[in-house]
């Protein structure tokens, strides 16, 4: 077994391609969607893909998957099905040396409750669950059907074109719902380039007066028949008066018009109102992502040589 960072965009296109199959071949391990990587990745232009993303393959060179860090002090795993033991043990080592390098903070991994591979693996390296979880969302238009939002007077949807004056305010209304963020105008034609990107499901919900009240960004994975949602936001002048839950319907249609079988959103347990807001359109509760974390000491050295802790 070999590993090594995450070298371009035809790595990018093979950690797609790679969750997806992963997705097939076990549905109930809470795999990343190929969505959910993409956003990651192309959110903004201070993330690294080089530096925060390690890629693990067999003597042969088949990818058995791969670590992502971001920050230092925070990791995910990713496995095929299958994977030995040893392979995830050696993921887990090398995102605990990662943290170690470059924070004296303690790693935390976020691990699917339904992995149960990964859980193992995380008891054995002495992690425990530190109790924040996030929660898993979903919908499936088998068992509630299509959703049909309906517009208050004067406002309507619109879909991201290549408008420049639109894709400004849509970067604009991210930063107000996500303030403090790292999300440019910059960043945002990045992620617009990539290949699993599709404008029809960059949603927003437009004013009367042309403001851009609520967004959500859907993605979909046609191999699998799985839609995801990320991010999902509304301007904080016009929450409370339920068009997050308008936006969420709206790109849940349409991921469902592109032949979605099941729609997931995420968030975490303690925030409230965001789990209301699911609850409201028909989504239900599936699973957990939790935090695991292991205390330990860190040794710096200092300049003159001797340990500090």
């Amino acid at each position: 077994m070999s590993h090594r960072p995450y070298r371009d965009d035809a790595d990018f296109r093979v950690l797609l391609d790679f969750l997806s199959r992963v997705n097939v071949a076990n549905s109930q391990a809470g795999y990343l969607h190929p969505g959910d990587l993409t956003w990651w990745i192309r959110q903004n232009t201070v993330f690294d893909p080089q530096e925060g993303i390690e890629l693990f393959h067999d003597d042969a060179g088949k990818l058995l998957g791969f670590v992502f860090n971001k920050p230092p002090e925070w990791a995910t795993l990713q496995a095929a099905p299958h994977t030995p033991s040893a392979v995830l043990d050696e993921m887990l080592a090398f995102a605990q040396a990662k943290a170690a390098a470059n924070t004296q903070k303690s790693l935390t991994v976020a691990a699917d409750a339904g992995d149960e591979a990964l859980t193992r693996a995380l008891e054995r390296a002495d992690f425990s669950r530190t109790g924040e979880r996030m929660c898993c969302f979903v919908y499936r238009p088998v068992v509630q059907g299509v959703p049909t939002p309906t517009l208050p007077n004067g406002f309507s949807f619109s879909s991201v074109t290549d408008d420049p004056d639109l894709k400004a305010k849509r970067v604009a209304l991210h930063r107000a719902v996500w303030h403090p963020s790292k999300v440019t105008l910059e960043a945002y034609e990045h992620l617009r380039a990539a290949p699993s990107y599709r404008a029809d499901l960059d949603m927003v919900l437009v004013a009367p007066d042309g403001a851009l009240a609520a967004y959500a960004l859907g993605w979909y994975d046609p191999q699998t028949r799985n839609g995801i949602q990320e991010p999902v936001g509304t301007h904080p002048d016009f929450r409370k008066r339920g068009l997050g839950q308008l936006v969420v319907q709206e790109v849940t249609r349409r991921l469902i018009v592109l032949g979605a079988e099941k729609i997931s959103i995420y968030t975490f347990e303690r925030l409230a109102a965001a789990m209301a807001l699911y609850k409201s359109v028909g989504y239900t509760l599936s699973g957990y992502v939790e935090d695991w974390q292991r205390n330990e000491r860190v040794e710096v050295v200092q300049k003159d040589g001797r340990n500090a802790q």
